[in-house]
């Protein structure tokens, strides 16, 4: 990773459970702009301006309080002349205490985030502290108001300065508050699910951004060079009590209450491969019922699709035995005959609308917490994962209040809601109790429909669209859930324009099949949504499907690898397609400069170590290959001129046997938007391997396996 801003230590003494419901934290409005106390806002004795009832509690800034202690509780508190361990010593409480201080450079192979490192705050006995900072250097202690008029100023600066027009603010991957002016130039904030209709989104910023513009303010106020430790006033258990702020280095650490042993558990327990076994066997029964001729032609497509790869093997080491040739500097793919030819490979037509990209949770959330709340006629959603954790709840609420004046539907896989409900973000809030069910929650005392997907065959509907008042869709790799708000790195296209009628027609038939007798339903479905007519903004685009014994986003793809003349830039977090690793190596020896981003790590251990074996046999082939600092998601790439992104992986599960959507053009400044905002920053960022990773023999074990995701 490049230099930081800052980053987040985590200091963790016992206490009772903090977030026992998240819903009164986002309607008790000092908890709320608490913000998990991070922020330290429920410090400040100043109650609500304003209750907005059910459009959320509404505040203005706070102000130093005079009910606030003007001075800090802290005796001393002194940094190693290492500059990394930060010694506290208290009036209260232990009396004594040691935090590390994490470092802003962070470990690419070990997927860190961008947000900081967590470290421990250490109890120590007097001899202890005395014999630990006997070298160290005092640090100047600041109260609950320096901190409290440090941390408005900084949101003030952020709020922007036009009526009208708000900015959210994401809080150390917890919360997002949503900062706006009033006529009198009066700055109020809101969680950010309750940002008013009318208020639109002008700027979004993440909480590096926050924290650069705090320590410039630190500057300001304290000088360049101080280093100062901030009592916050936060007394919750699980509360940010002390911050330490260096100016000289940029950094701003939060050390944080949490009692040792508390977390979120990783692992699938046995009573969840219980219930995905049950909930499995439950659901072919339904689908025997409800979809009895497309659960046998889905059967009977994968073992199709299963017997062409075995007759048509693809050797990944022979090529390797020639010399890789120098790159191509000739013309590009001819884009014309190419969108063509794929008219008659694939049997789909080109449409027209408008992209944009929206990249990562800071740049998608924000932007659909926005269009969801200005809504005025429907919201189409249909994700692979409705996650349970505590971001997944704040959008369910707000869906729940829209459901009152718009027609809201939500479509969710069965197998894929059910099992990532059961692993939870390692960012997860400590303690944080999920509901037993989201499918439930989003539906009681709400006019919110949901219907649930079946899995024929443990076949999946991957596909993430969103479209609101059949106007904007979004199409891409996330889902709802906490993951792809703060901790993975990921993309949704934004789509405007007539093929957006295709995307609520694909909605709307995806909801017929997953209704009681799904099959009837489908075969007397008809058509609802006619294509507007194209504006003079409007350029091609075209929607590829992953379908049961149609595999257009496959076909596509492998024949864009074999046009392709001067350059292939892919980005997937799971290449285990042998075929697409084949192609891929065949175009570097046709001189095409082949580029490939992938994670170190997975969210899936057997993938993690397959695409390792993948990276070695890209990289050995001449293919620049390159590691994404933590885990990418993102699934995009570039063929000479044309683009392709959307929910499909480069795996036989996302290639032949799940449903799929993908989008797809040869519009210049479409494809070079793509390049800019995507493939060049990731280039910058990722690590490129000059030598081939470790080999173990667990590896080619884990591609077999993969072979068959």
């Amino acid at each position: 990773m490049k230099g930081e801003n800052g980053s987040v230590a985590v200091i963790r003494p016992t206490g009772p459970e903090w977030l026992m419901d998240m819903r009164k934290h986002l309607m008790w409005l000092p908890a709320v702009m608490a913000l998990v106390s991070v922020l330290t806002l429920a410090a400040c004795a100043a109650r609500p301006a304003v209750e907005a009832g059910s459009q959320g509690s509404v505040t203005t800034l706070p102000v130093a309080s005079d009910t606030l202690e003007a001075a800090p509780r802290v005796m001393a508190a002194f940094l190693d002349r290492d500059r990394r361990a930060v010694f506290v010593q208290m009036r209260y409480g232990t009396g004594h205490a040691v935090a590390t201080i994490p470092s802003v450079t962070h470990d690419l192979m070990a997927g860190a985030g961008n947000s900081g490192t967590t470290a421990r705050l250490d109890v120590l006995a007097a001899a202890q502290f005395e014999a630990l900072h006997a070298d160290a250097v005092a640090v100047d202690v600041h109260g609950p108001r320096a901190w409290q008029a440090l941390l408005r100023a900084s949101l003030e600066q952020l709020a922007p300065v036009e009526y009208g027009r708000g900015a959210m603010v994401d809080i150390l991957h917890q919360h997002e508050l949503f900062l706006y002016r009033d006529a009198a130039g009066a700055v109020h904030a809101v969680p950010g699910v309750y940002k008013p209709a009318d208020i639109q989104l002008a700027k979004s910023h993440d909480f590096m951004q926050l924290l650069a513009v705090m320590v410039q303010q630190q500057s300001v106020r304290f000088g360049t060079d101080s280093r100062l430790l901030f009592e916050t006033g936060d007394d919750s258990d699980y509360g940010y009590p002390f911050v330490f702020a260096d100016a000289t280095s940029g950094r701003m650490v939060f050390l944080q209450h949490s009692p040792a042993g508390s977390g979120v558990g990783q692992g699938l327990p046995f009573g969840t491969a219980v219930g995905l076994f049950t909930r499995t066997v439950m659901d072919h029964v339904r689908i025997a019922l409800n979809q009895p001729v497309s659960s046998v032609a889905r059967l009977f497509t994968m073992a199709v699709s299963s017997t062409v790869d075995l007759a048509q093997p693809h050797s990944l080491m022979l090529p390797g035995q020639q010399p890789v040739p120098p790159l191509y500097e000739g013309p590009g793919m001819d884009l014309a005959a190419w969108e063509q030819s794929l008219d008659t490979l694939t049997g789909s037509r080109q449409s027209a609308g408008r992209v944009n990209y929206r990249v990562d949770g800071s740049g998608f959330f924000p932007r659909l917490i926005d269009l969801l709340s200005a809504a005025r006629e429907s919201v189409h959603l249909r994700v692979y994962i409705f996650d349970n954790d505590d971001y997944a709840l704040q959008i369910a609420d707000l869906l729940k209040r829209r459901s009152a004046d718009i027609k809201v539907k939500v479509l969710v896989d069965g197998l894929g809601t059910l099992g990532a409900g059961q692993v939870q973000s390692a960012s997860l809030p400590p303690d944080y109790r999920p509901p037993l069910s989201m499918m439930n929650y989003l539906q009681a005392d709400s006019g919110v429909r949901v219907r649930v997907l079946s899995n024929p065959w443990l076949a999946g509907d991957h596909t993430k669209a969103i479209v609101i008042d059949g106007t904007v869709a979004y199409l891409g790799g996330m889902n709802i859930g906490r993951e792809y708000r703060y901790d993975w790195h990921d993309m949704m296209v934004e789509i405007s324009g007539p093929v957006v009628a295709q995307i609520v027609e694909d909605f709307h038939r995806a909801w017929a099949r997953a209704g009681l007798l799904g099959d009837l339903q489908g075969l007397f479905h008809r058509g609802r949504d006619e294509p507007g007519q194209a504006s003079a903004d409007d350029y091609p685009l075209r929607l590829l499907y992953t379908r049961p014994g149609n595999s257009q986003i496959l076909r596509a793809q492998i024949a864009a690898i074999r046009t392709a003349r001067q350059r292939i830039y892919l980005e997937n977090p799971y290449l285990t397609s042998d075929a697409v690793l084949y192609e891929l190596i065949q175009a570097r020896r046709r001189g095409v400069d082949v580029r490939v981003i992938m994670p170190y790590r997975s969210d899936s251990g057997v993938i993690t170590k397959s695409n390792a074996l993948a990276a070695n046999t890209l990289l050995n082939n001449g293919v620049r290959v390159f590691i994404y600092p933590g885990m990418s998601h993102l699934k995009a790439a570039v063929y000479d001129g044309w683009a392709c992104v959307g929910s499909a992986n480069f795996d036989n599960l996302s290639l032949r046997v799940n449903r799929e959507m993908n989008l797809a053009t040869s519009h210049e400044p479409a494809v070079t938007a793509l390049v800019e905002q995507v493939f060049l920053p990731d280039f910058e960022r990722s690590l490129e391997l000059t030598e081939a990773l470790p080999n173990e023999w667990s590896r080619y074990l884990a591609e077999l396996l993969a072979d068959m995701l």
